[in-house]
C-alpha cells in the first residue's frame, strides 16, 4: 500500500516537472558587447525582481537590450512599461522601433501603438514622423502625407525635416508627380545640401544594399535619437528603400 502511495507521488512530481519545463519560457543566453553593459543589464533585472514596477529601471533596461540587438527581451521590457503607464510616450516610440526590427514586422500593430501615442500627445515629432514613415509602408499615402506635413510644421531639428521632405519626395515620385517631387527635394537640399551626394549614394547602395542596421548608435540619454552620423547613415538607407521600394 505504501509502495503505491510513493509511486503515485513520484509520477505526479514527474508530470509536475515536465508540464513546468513545457510552460516556463525559454531563455536564451545573452552575449553583450562589454562587460559594463552586461553588469549593468544584470543590476538592472535583480532591481526589477524586487521592485517590478520600477519604470525608469525598466526603461533603461529595455534601451539596453534594444542597443545591444536583443529584440525580444526589448519588446517585453516596453511593453512592461506599458502595463505600469499606459502614457509613456518613450515607450510607445521605442516598442514600434523594436516591433519594426523583427524579420515580420507587424506594421499594423506599430501603426495602431502611435496612433495611441498621438491620441496622448498630439504635438509630439517624434510621433508624426514615425508614423508617417509607417504609413508610407502601409501604401496609406493620403496618412503619410498628412503626417509629413505635421512633422515639418512642427519640427525645428534638420535631420528630421530631411527625412519628412524626402519621405514626401518618394510617395510624390510614385505617384509620378514630378512637380511636387522635385520642391519637396529642393526644400530637403536648401537644408541640408548633402541629399544630393546621398542621393547618388543611394542609388549606387540600391544596386549593392548595405547591410541592414542594427540598432547601433543610439544616444544614452533616450534611446530614441541616434548620433548625427548615424542619423545620416540611416537616412541613406532610408532613401535607397525609397528609391527602390519597399520589398
Amino acid at each position: 500500500m505504501l509502495r503505491n502511495i510513493f509511486c503515485i507521488i513520484v509520477i505526479f512530481y514527474i508530470a509536475g516537472v515536465l508540464l513546468g519545463c513545457a510552460h516556463s519560457p525559454k531563455q536564451r543566453t545573452l552575449i553583450f558587447k562589454d562587460d559594463d553593459t552586461e553588469k549593468r543589464a544584470e543590476y538592472l533585472q535583480n532591481s526589477l525582481r524586487i521592485n517590478p514596477n520600477n519604470v525608469e529601471n525598466r526603461m533603461e533596461l529595455g534601451k539596453i537590450f534594444l542597443k545591444e540587438d536583443f529584440n525580444e527581451e526589448a519588446i517585453n521590457e516596453f511593453e512592461q512599461v506599458l502595463n505600469v503607464d499606459s502614457k509613456h510616450i518613450q515607450a510607445y516610440l521605442l516598442l514600434s522601433l523594436a516591433i519594426q526590427k523583427r524579420p515580420k514586422p507587424d506594421l499594423l500593430r506599430v501603426a495602431g501603438l502611435l496612433e495611441k501615442a498621438n491620441q496622448i500627445v498630439p504635438d509630439n515629432v517624434d510621433v508624426h514622423l514615425n508614423l508617417a514613415q509607417v504609413y508610407g509602408k502601409l501604401k496609406k499615402e493620403e496618412q503619410a502625407i498628412a503626417e509629413f506635413n505635421k512633422t515639418i510644421e512642427l519640427s525645428n531639428d534638420p535631420a528630421t525635416l530631411v527625412s519628412a521632405h524626402l519621405g514626401l519626395m518618394s510617395i510624390y515620385k510614385r505617384r509620378g508627380d514630378s512637380v511636387k517631387a522635385k520642391e519637396e527635394y529642393e526644400a530637403a537640399y536648401k537644408i541640408y545640401p548633402g541629399v544630393k551626394e546621398m542621393i547618388k549614394q543611394a542609388e549606387i547602395s540600391h544596386i549593392t544594399p548595405p547591410p541592414r542596421y542594427a540598432g547601433e548608435g543610439f544616444r544614452e540619454d533616450d534611446g530614441l535619437h541616434p548620433s548625427h552620423e548615424e542619423r545620416i547613415k540611416r537616412l541613406r538607407e532610408e532613401i535607397r528603400k525609397m528609391l527602390g521600394g519597399e520589398k
